[in-house]
This record gives C-alpha cells, structure tokens and sequence, in this order.
C-alpha cells in the first residue's frame, strides 16, 4: 500500500498550491499593512491617538462576520470559486481606496470594507482543501501549512516592503500599489482553481480517484467520531452546530487566540519603533526578525503535528507557550536593553502560528460532511471577533494606562483559554481513524 500511494500523481500541488499561496499572501498583506502604515504616517496624518488607530486596525474584523459563513456553506457545496473571486477584487479595490482617506472615519469605512470582503477567503479556502486533500499522511495539514506559510511569508515580507514604499513613496502610494497587486490574485485564481476536483480537466483519473476515495474513507470515519448526527436540510444547520461541543470548543480557541494573534502582530511594529527610537524603514526591516521567528514556529510545529498525531495537543500547546512568552516578555519590559526586547518579541512569535496547521484539520475530523463547511464559517465568526477585540483592547489600554503591559496581560489571559478550550476535542482523533480503516 505504501509502495502504490507514492506513485498517485501531485499535480494538485503544483496547480492549486501555488495559486493560493499568492493569493494568500496578498489577503494578509492587504489587512494587516495597516500596522507598518500606523506608525509609518497614518497617526499623525489623521491625527490619530491609540484607541481609534486600534478601532481602525481591528474593524476591519467586524466587516468578516457577514460573508464567513455563506462561504463556508458555499464551500461545501462546491460553488465557493467565482464567490471568492469577486471578493478578491473587492478587497483590492478598498486596499487602493485606503489612500485617498482623509479622516478617521472614512479610514474606519474602508477597513471595514476590506474585512467584509475578505471574510469568505479563510473558511472558503480550508473548506476547499477539504475536497481536494484527504488528511492521510499528512496531506490535509500540509496544504493548511502551505497556506498559513504564505502568511508567515507575508508577514516577513510586510515589514520591509512596507517601510520601503513608505519611505519613498508616502503611505497613500502604499495602498494604491498593494491593491494594484492584489489584482495578480484575482486573476490566477479565476484561471486555476476549481470547486472540486472532478472539475478540473488537468487531473488524471488515478489522482482523482485516490481523492474521493480516501476523502469518502475519512467522512465515514467521522461520522463515527461525530457521533449519530444527521443533516437533511440544505439551510444553515444552526441549531445542530450550536449544539455540538466540538464546534463550540472550535469557535472558542478561534476566539482567543485571534485576540492574542491580531492584539500582538498589529502593535508590533509601534512596539518595535518604541524600543529602538528609529524610523519607518528601519522599523520594517527590524520587523523581518520576529516574523521569521513566527515562520520558522509554524514549520516546527507543522512537522510536530505529522509525528505526534495528536490534533488537540499540536493545537493547544503553542497557544500556551504563546501566551506564557507573552507574559515573560511583558515583565522583562524595557529593563533589559532593545537587543533583548527584540529577542523576546522573536521569542513569543515562535508561537503565533504554531496551532494553525492542526487547528484547521480537525473539523472534517470530528464534524460530518454537511456541518464541515458552515463549522469553518462560524469559526471564521468568532476569529473576526477576536481580531476586532485584541487590536482594539491593547489600543484602549494603551490611551488609558500609557503603556501595553495591560493589554499584553489581557492576551495572555486569552490566550490560557484558548489553550484550556482544546481540552474539549476527543485527544485521538487522528488514531481513531487510522484505527478504523
């Protein structure tokens, strides 16, 4: 059997892959340069203080509520590609319409916008993968780390990128040739992706068929692990998904560790020009370090999630070692020198992304078929919710209190509850459906 499953053919891997790995990488440069734009002109250009530069970072989180979970619905029924495209285009557009604002609110309008097109991309795109890659041998965690790589690529790239074209080009020229680019996405992503792999013309029929067999083998499996849930209606299944546990322990880690997540990455390079007294360009090269530090944490624990095959503690593990660095760096604060503040802001990115490979496979493992989708797009719900409150939260506290310790406390704090959340997924979920084959 092993002998005949390296012989089925990968050419979704070099079709889809790296489409969504450009389309990805835009999709997080486009909502989070907002951070490198902050302290880079943004402030002082709208007379911005913390509270409403958080409001402006964090509401963008408020416009993903609507459209996540008509994706994930859509997703699951295979109608989810000519959806998403429209939202390509649509965040670009608002990406380019950021540079033409001229007060706090109008940037708060356009963030928004931002976040309600980008809201059906997460769900949309991981409920995809689930008809493309089955998750034996790892292949479903590797397509979800490819696509979390991409972020971590961008996050890495965000910095320098953005302080370069600040530098020379001013912030409103920053957002005209991000939302430019985003359009490349838009347009690979029509030509080479498709709802389903019975779709696609560039697909043998042996890769097609190792797909939907496996994939069957594993929804049949769930369905044991589910436990006796039956789906009849072709509505928002509502009242079945609030009433499952796992679902609610989904949704909860999603929740917590979006604050922590979006609460830290957003201030980073406010807290990074803080300690080192430097300029915008110099800010975002510095902030390459930590952010190649979150890349290297999201490897590392990818490659964790493939031996130890346990979903529940590759999940839960980093948003503890997340929120514990967090707390460590938090009370070395400025005592130690900007050489070893830096050290520990590399030291918590380590774990920002480490719970999302396994994280994001565990639904199709715990879930049937028909709540997979809408699963993925009430988690992208409570996600959003958290990425509004973690930017917005450290904002407040820093008008408040003068400093983000607070605000960092509250993190950790999330963080913890995020972590104690995994408790609630069945721990062998992965063993259980090797077990029934």
């Amino acid at each position: 059997m092993e002998t005949l499953q390296k012989k089925v053919p990968r050419a979704r891997w070099f079709y889809i892959m790296p489409i969504c790995f450009i389309t990805t990488f835009f999709y997080f440069i486009d909502r989070q340069i907002i951070s490198i734009a902050l302290p880079g002109g943004v402030q002082s250009a709208l007379a911005l203080n913390s509270t409403m530069s958080g409001l402006a970072a964090g509401v963008f989180s408020i416009g993903v509520l609507f459209l996540s979970i008509p994706a994930g619905q859509l997703a699951q029924k295979g109608k989810v590609k000519k959806f998403i495209g429209l939202c390509i285009a649509g965040w670009s557009i608002f990406t380019i319409l950021t540079a033409f604002v001229q007060t706090s609110w109008q940037l708060v309008l356009v963030r928004f916008c931002i976040g309600f097109c980008e809201g059906a991309f997460s769900p949309g795109l991981t409920t995809l993968f689930t008809f493309w890659f089955p998750d034996k041998d790892g292949e479903r965690n590797k397509a979800n780390s490819t696509y979390f790589t991409a972020i971590s690529v961008a996050a890495i790239s965000m910095g320098p990128l953005g302080g370069t074209l600040i530098q020379f080009f001013g912030w409103r020229n920053l957002f005209i040739i991000l939302g430019a680019l985003s359009f490349v996405g838009f347009i690979l992503w029509q030509l080479f992706i498709f709802d389903r792999p019975s779709e696609a013309k560039w697909l043998s029929e042996e890769e097609l068929d190792y797909i939907e067999t496996t994939i069957q083998e594993e929804r049949e499996t769930a369905k044991i692990v589910a436990g006796d849930v039956e789906v009849k209606s072709e509505k928002l299944p509502l009242k079945q998904l609030l009433s499952n546990k796992y679902v609610w322990s989904l949704c909860i880690i999603g929740f917590t560790v979006n604050i922590g997540q979006f609460g830290y990455t957003i201030w980073m390079p406010t807290m990074i020009k803080d300690i080192t007294k430097t300029n915008i360009l110099n800010v975002g090269f510095i902030s390459i370090v930590p952010s190649f530090f979150t890349l290297m944490g999201l490897w590392i624990f990818s490659y964790l999630a493939t031996k130890i095959k346990n979903r529940r503690l590759t999940t839960g593990l980093p948003l503890v070692l997340f929120g514990v660095s967090l707390i460590i760096a938090n009370i070395s604060g400025a005592a130690m020198g900007p050489v070893v503040d830096i050290g520990m802001l590399c030291i918590v990115s380590l774990f920002i992304q480490g719970h999302m490979p396994s994280y994001y496979s565990i639904p199709s493992l715990v879930l049937v078929k028909e709540l997979d989708g809408p699963a993925r797009g009430l988690m992208a719900v409570a996600m959003g919710l958290g990425s509004f409150i973690g930017p917005y939260a450290v904002g407040y506290f820093n008008t408040v209190t003068g400093s983000s310790k607070v605000g960092m406390y509250f993190l950790t704090a999330m963080l913890i509850i995020g972590g104690l959340a995994t408790l609630i997924l069945p721990k062998n979920m992965v063993k259980s459906s090797l077990e029934n084959k």
